[in-house]
């Protein structure tokens, strides 16, 4: 069973126990609650302590997501949709050198951000005792690293770009965009970062992809 079909059955779940239709503006304030005590206090994290952020009961968690493991997988889930829209929501038609722009500010502003530092620490510290490590990459990371190699495929095959092995490339763009950044901020080091500073960034490594790949 897929990740999205995991979540797709929690609202089925749901609205089967309710009644009624759920509330996705809870829903969204239980993931955004979910982010941030995962992020400080690892996956230890009560759901009590979640629904107390929150804002709602236990619940109304529950009626969303019928385990903790289930909501982890949805907070993991919903940041990787929102950080690949540009590749899978776009405009088709639009330059790929606009596209992977517009990817490359979304990762780095995902990059820079103090709860994904903490989430990581959290699953490494994690990674010895159980197999969460390798989950959370499954979930997220990967399925990020797919969504571009798919995308970077259907442009090879429209001839936009040539790029024969688009899981390489996609692997190579996301390299060229992290650079030591993530290093620096799990290691707690990483300096403030300007927009200037991302555009500057971003821009460069477009320039570097399509210097390789662009037809």
């Amino acid at each position: 069973m897929t990740v999205s079909m995991v979540v797709a059955d929690d609202v089925r779940e749901g609205r089967r126990g309710a009644g009624r239709p759920l509330d996705m503006t809870k829903r969204d304030a239980i993931l955004d609650a979910a982010e941030d005590v995962f992020a400080r206090e690892g996956y230890g994290a009560s759901m009590d302590r979640v629904a107390e952020v929150a804002g709602v009961s236990k619940q109304t968690i529950y009626k969303h997501f019928s385990a903790k493991d289930r909501l982890f997988d949805a907070m993991v889930v919903r940041r990787s949709e929102r950080m690949t829209e540009p590749v899978t929501m776009g405009d088709p038609a639009a330059p790929p050198a606009e596209v992977l722009t517009n990817l490359g500010l979304r990762f780095l502003e995902l990059m820079v951000e103090g709860q994904l530092n903490c989430l990581l620490r959290t699953m490494l510290s994690a990674g010895a005792q159980s197999d969460m490590s390798g989950h959370f990459y499954q979930t997220g990371p990967a399925v990020s690293l797919s969504r571009l190699g798919s995308y970077l495929k259907r442009q090879h095959d429209e001839g936009r770009l040539s790029i024969p092995d688009p899981m390489l490339a996609a692997e190579q763009f996301f390299g060229l965009m992290n650079g030591h950044v993530q290093l620096r901020g799990l290691l707690g080091v990483l300096p403030a970062m300007g927009d200037a500073e991302r555009q500057a960034r971003v821009d460069a490594a477009v320039r570097v992809f399509m210097a390789a790949y662009g037809r």
